[in-house]
């Protein structure tokens, strides 16, 4: 066996790829790791907070621009479609192009689309800013995750992960309240304006405490980015015309198509190239394998039962956007609550692979809860489900982030965080897609228990995967005790 240092998980899953060579990961030049890192968080905070602050505003937008259903699922949707289809690329360019340098450009474009977000007029304008901010912030996202490990040593960035993870619950928690009260007293177009003081401040601070990552020395794959582009964007362009046109609409169909075979390309393209993008054997870890699928599934539980009853309280109910923030505040608290207070706690007990399957059996009973509680049900009902979805996703998420950053090499940080958060923000997108099909066919009320139906299948499919990738940290940590190493 190499004796090249392994990089052991808490719970004992260890790296075993490690490069003979590779960079040891810290940062080129002067770092000040705890201000650099609260520059990351920010950054990272902006972007979750305009998805969720947007949520709330989609019936407000919708009637002051005159637009269509379709027209404003299109105002989430543009800026999904261009952060899912770059994310990857994103994710690999930074790897060999510098994660400071990718994080503080897409800061700095996700900004600037916002102050355009804010001045446009109508709702292609918007839509096109948008698709730049989604630019943006596909540039930054995988960065904010990727920097973690070249900032602090093993120990320090585990906790940093959960931080991490908390930050975008944080955001996601004072996202509705914020934007229903910003909706309701000021209007629509400031919940885009607060991005510009918030981006300015996160560039600054990175720019003071973080200092360039090593850069990957391999050629860049430009086929694989052009494939991996066209396949995330047909897929996300033919999942929206879904929700307006139908699925048999030759147009969704064709996007369909055109998505399969730019994937098919992609995956050939990948076994041959000298250098790919994303080489075959990031996929032979089976808990890499089994993390980016529980973020795919969890993106789309979460950010699908968000949209679901975002739309619940306002059209069954009748309740005003800030109404309908205060409504969501136990699925948006629930998700802070997680990782700042629970998660540590338990991953020290019991590991992180445990808590992966948990978190998803937790998050269907909350599924559950709903689809029992009813439209018509006290609201404490429906306040319990969502308290479980919330606590429940976020630990799930704060596993598996865990589990898939502790196996992959740091040289290859960004390109995983790249790929985790594409199969996160890809599973998003088509909840949307899904769920505004089944409620625009038919009213709301009579929609919602197909919507729940969908949700439960696909957390139940996530508990499969969790159990799936509980097995598999099993093996590998038996392997690693097997050949000596030794276990955290």
């Amino acid at each position: 066996m190499s004796e090249q240092p392994l990089r052991a998980a808490s719970d004992g899953a260890a790296v075993f790829d490690r490069a003979p060579g590779a960079a040891s990961g810290r940062p080129r030049g002067r770092a000040r790791p705890l201000l650099g890192f609260t520059g990351i968080c920010l950054g990272y905070f902006v972007i979750i907070l305009d998805g969720s602050v947007l949520n709330v505003a989609v019936p407000t937008i919708r009637a002051g621009l005159g637009s269509s259903m379709a027209g404003a699922q299109w105002v989430l949707n543009g800026y999904t479609l261009t952060l899912a289809a770059l994310l990857l690329t994103a994710g690999a360019l930074g790897d060999r192009m510098g994660l400071r340098r990718m994080l503080l450009g897409g800061l700095a474009v996700f900004a600037l689309a916002s102050a355009a977000c804010a001045a446009a007029q109508g709702t292609a304008a918007l839509v096109a800013a948008r698709a730049v901010q989604g630019i943006g912030a596909a540039a930054l996202l995988p960065a904010t995750l990727a920097l973690i490990p070249h900032l602090f040593p093993a120990a320090a960035g585990s906790r940093a992960t959960v931080v991490w993870v908390a930050t975008g619950a944080i955001s996601m928690a004072v996202g509705p309240l914020v934007g229903g009260v910003l909706v309701d007293t000021v209007g629509w177009r400031s919940i885009l304006l607060i991005n510009l003081p918030l981006g300015v401040a996160g560039i600054l601070l990175v720019r003071a405490g973080v200092a360039e990552t090593p850069r990957r020395r391999t050629p860049v794959d430009r086929a694989g980015q052009i494939a991996a582009a066209l396949t995330l964007a047909s897929l996300t362009a033919g999942l929206v015309q879904a929700g307006s046109a139908g699925w048999s609409a030759p147009v969704t169909l064709g996007l369909l198509a055109g998505s399969a075979v730019a994937g098919a390309w992609f995956v050939w393209w990948a076994r041959r190239a000298p250098h790919p993008m994303l080489p075959p054997s990031f996929f032979a870890v089976r808990i890499r394998t089994s993390a980016v699928a529980s973020a795919g599934l969890m993106g789309f539980v979460f950010y699908g039962a968000l949209f679901v009853m975002s739309l619940y309280f306002q059209q069954l109910r009748g309740w005003s956007p800030a109404g309908a923030g205060v409504a969501l505040l136990p699925m948006t608290v629930g998700s802070t609550v997680g990782p700042l207070l629970l998660y540590r706690p338990l991953a020290e007990r019991f590991g992180h692979r445990l808590l992966l399957p948990a978190g998803f059996v937790c998050c269907a009973a909350g599924v559950v809860t709903l689809a029992l509680a009813g439209p018509d049900a006290p609201y404490s009902a429906t306040a319990v489900g969502l308290l479980l979805i919330g606590v429940a996703s976020t630990m799930a998420f704060s596993a598996l982030t865990s589990l898939l950053m502790a196996n992959v090499p740091q040289e290859l940080s960004g390109l995983a965080s790249g790929v985790q958060n594409t199969s996160r923000q890809s599973g998003a997108l088509i909840a949307v897609a899904v769920l505004g099909a089944l409620l625009n066919g038919s009213s709301p009320r009579q929609g919602l228990p197909a919507a729940f139906a969908v949700l439960v299948g696909a957390v139940l499919l996530g508990v499969g995967v969790g159990v799936c990738a509980l097995r598999a940290a099993g093996t590998a940590g038996r392997e690693h005790a097997g050949q000596g190493g030794s276990s955290e």
